[in-house]
């Protein structure tokens, strides 16, 4: 799927988000590798954006991207798709709609 949101990586090398990207971040965060509960997903995709703390629209886009890719939201999701929902939030995702935006999710590290 192409990208149609903002660029994941802001290096300026124009990174193609691919399988291996996901993954890896995955692999930081996944605690079984054959699930990814949808709080794992939310955890992969901010590491991949690099938020410590995400706001209600970042919530809601990964519920889009959830629906779209799986038909809902769930508990838990198999491991590849969870990795399809967070690329695919990845290459939907347009930024916060809030000129200032309240955190409803801080990282629990």
């Amino acid at each position: 799927m192409p990208s149609h949101g903002i660029e994941w990586c802001d290096c300026g090398q124009h990174h193609i988000l691919d399988r291996d990207t996901v993954l890896h971040m995955a692999n930081g965060v996944v605690q079984y590798p054959e699930w990814m509960t949808h709080e794992e997903v939310i955890d992969t995709a901010m590491d991949l954006w690099n938020y410590i703390a995400v706001c209600k629209f970042f919530l809601m886009a990964i519920r889009a991207s959830a629906i779209a890719v799986n038909g809902r939201q769930s508990p838990k999701y198999p491991f590849e798709r969870g990795l399809e929902i967070v690329a695919h939030f990845s290459k939907t995702w347009q930024g916060c709609p809030e000129e200032i935006c309240t955190s409803v999710r801080d990282r629990e590290n």
